[in-house]
């Protein structure tokens, strides 16, 4: 997990100082080293000492190491390809090993993608990802990010520079109208201008409905198990709220012997607090709390709007406790949290959809959108903190088995998740987080009421409280 940028003059403007700008806004991102490349010059080591070479294309790395050792960008065998990457490839094992006729140099799952692109196979690889290739010969760079949305990737291009990067405010005093990267797409950058394309897409395998339901949760559970394995780190936490979601994925962890620490966030006697705790001692798990002071939410309110560099005051809301646990998650060592994110989407979690009369349509809507409307949230409010967000109910195998599986089987006799919940009694979860009904994070943890009492007060709305805020922040 990184933070990647990148920039494309496209009238030979030496970009050298423009890559170095938004690599040190940057730098939360990645700060065990950075790299850069600009014509073919590469360069590393500390960020704020790099005298970059000058040059008119570039792409440049911040590291956050988690899986191996080695430095970015990642040249292949000729060194006339380059690549930056942030995420991760869970399969790099298999896939270093099917592309024997290849020499790999360094021990991190990101060399994996240099190769594959070189052989066309990029769908081959299993993971999130945003990552960027230099190449030196056709003076071009290609940009993918992967099929869900998971890591984040912006753009922006006034018809003579294009710039990109892990975070819109990499691009301030450079580039106004940014936009986002579509999941399962990839731009072409060439001094004929930049191309979009699709190049991925999920799989609808319709002949194969999972109408059985003890087979959907036998699938599903062994899909949950595969997920989780692969994203467990020798010291891992979880955001932990006592909910199914939350709850099936510590017990498949620590039945998987990880070294687990459920994290909780919320102001005291908070209903996400107080479950969290019932359902960890049922569990027997030890849980961290991160109590939020209620002085604190509109301070927490203020940084995370300009962490997500958005005025959006939902949004904010729920990054707070997001926010929070990262940064209790760092300050205790650990570098990646699990998280529960997208089963809602999937299963038919929320509220809202046991009044919607075209449920397919929503809930495919709702997923084909959340990387703008949760997953690049979360991604900044974990990343502020240096810390990498995992989310095991979005890998590709579960997104495919979730979209086999009859609406009647997510929400059934007014229960949502009802399938989730038949995984939770399998592998012996409480029954007080299987029945679990909770509340949305900014209510469980009471954050919202608390925003909205302040802002009552200061006789505004959240709205524009939100929008002054973000002003502020931009000296606007």
């Amino acid at each position: 997990m990184c933070g990647i940028a990148g920039a494309f003059s496209l009238n030979n403007q030496d970009i050298s100082n423009i890559i170095k700008r938004m690599l040190i806004a940057i730098k939360h991102r990645g700060p065990d080293g950075s790299g850069v490349i600009i014509d073919n010059t590469p360069i590393y080591g500390k960020l704020e000492s790099l005298i970059l070479p000058k040059g008119k294309i570039g792409i440049g790395h911040n590291r956050l190491s988690i899986v191996g050792r080695g430095l970015q960008p990642i040249p292949n065998e000729k060194r006339n390809l380059w690549l930056v990457h942030n995420g991760e490839i869970y399969n790099y094992e298999e896939v270093k090993e099917s592309l024997k006729n290849h020499e790999f140099r360094t021990s991190m799952d990101s060399e994996a993608i240099i190769h594959a692109y070189e052989e066309g196979r990029i769908k081959q690889l299993d993971g999130n990802y945003a990552f960027a290739i230099y190449n030196s010969d056709r003076e071009e760079i290609e940009i993918y990010r992967d099929v869900i949305g998971v890591r984040p990737l912006f753009y922006c291009f006034n018809g003579s520079l294009f710039v990109f990067a892990s975070e819109r405010k990499a691009f301030r005093n450079i580039c106004e109208r940014s936009r986002r990267l579509l999941p399962g797409h990839k731009i072409t950058v060439s001094n004929d201008g930049i191309k979009i394309e699709r190049f991925d897409d999920i799989e609808l395998n319709e002949k194969k409905v999972l109408n059985d339901p003890e087979l959907a949760e036998r699938e599903l559970l062994e899909s949950l198990k595969e997920s989780v394995r692969k994203r467990l780190y020798p010291r891992i936490g979880i955001f932990f709220s006592g909910g199914i979601d939350s709850s099936i994925i510590a017990k498949i962890a620590s039945d998987l012997e990880a070294e687990v620490r459920l994290i909780t966030v919320g102001l005291e006697g908070s209903a996400d607090l107080v479950r969290a705790r019932k359902i960890a001692l049922l569990m027997k798990m030890d849980l961290d709390e991160v109590i939020i002071r209620r002085g604190e939410v509109m301070d927490l309110f203020r940084e995370v709007i300009g962490i997500i560099d958005e005025p959006d005051p939902m949004k904010a809301m729920i990054g707070i406790p997001i926010y929070a646990a990262s940064k209790h998650a760092y300050e205790i060592g650990l570098k990646v949290i699990l998280t529960g994110q997208g089963a809602d989407e999937l299963f038919g979690g929320y509220m809202k959809y046991l009044h919607e009369k075209n449920l397919e349509k929503r809930l495919m809507i709702d997923l084909l959108n959340i990387h703008k409307t949760n997953l690049e949230r979360d991604d900044h409010c974990s990343m502020s903190n240096s810390v990498e967000l995992r989310v095991p109910y979005l890998d590709r195998k579960i997104v495919e088995t979730a979209l086999k599986i009859p609406l009647n089987f997510k929400v059934r006799s007014g229960v949502r998740k009802w399938i989730l919940r038949r995984v939770g009694e399998r592998i012996g979860l409480p029954k007080e987080s299987v029945l679990a009904d909770k509340k949305a994070i900014q209510y469980g943890t009471r954050v919202a009421y608390i925003l909205k009492k302040e802002a009552r007060k200061l006789g505004k709305s959240l709205t524009t409280l939100a929008k002054e805020i973000y002003k502020e922040i931009h000296n606007e």
